[in-house]
């Protein structure tokens, strides 16, 4: 794989929707950096891609079936190991590992980023 290739995706929900799905069957697992700062410690927390779908006019990136960001997309680039999906805003709804006990964050605009393992 090329580190140095970069592509992008704008407009529409569903292309980058396909995008999101594209760099997780390049990559399979990825640490989360939300606006607010990474999810977890960097590099530290793997998810795998449940679905990329749209609903109403949002992005929705499922992960690890119990996971779910709802986005506001306004474009998504990748740069090797890195897709970043910029937004307008969004919401974070989780659940611990190994609970029940389920959290929402909701994300202003920004950067959402899905990083790749140095490895894969």
């Amino acid at each position: 794989m090329n580190d140095e290739r970069v592509t992008s995706s704008s407009g529409s929900p569903s292309a980058i929707a396909d995008a999101v799905s594209a760099f997780f069957d390049e990559h399979e697992v990825v640490s989360l950096r939300l606006p607010s700062g990474w999810f977890g410690r960097p590099h530290d927390n793997w998810h795998q891609l449940t679905g990329a779908t749209t609903e109403e006019g949002n992005l929705l990136v499922r992960l690890d079936d119990t996971q779910v960001l709802t986005l506001q997309a306004e474009t998504a680039s990748s740069d090797g190991r890195v897709l970043r999906v910029v937004i307008q805003g969004g919401r974070w709804d989780w659940t611990e590992y190994g609970g029940d006990k389920e959290h929402t964050e909701v994300l202003g605009s920004g950067n959402v980023e899905f990083h790749a393992p140095h490895h894969s």
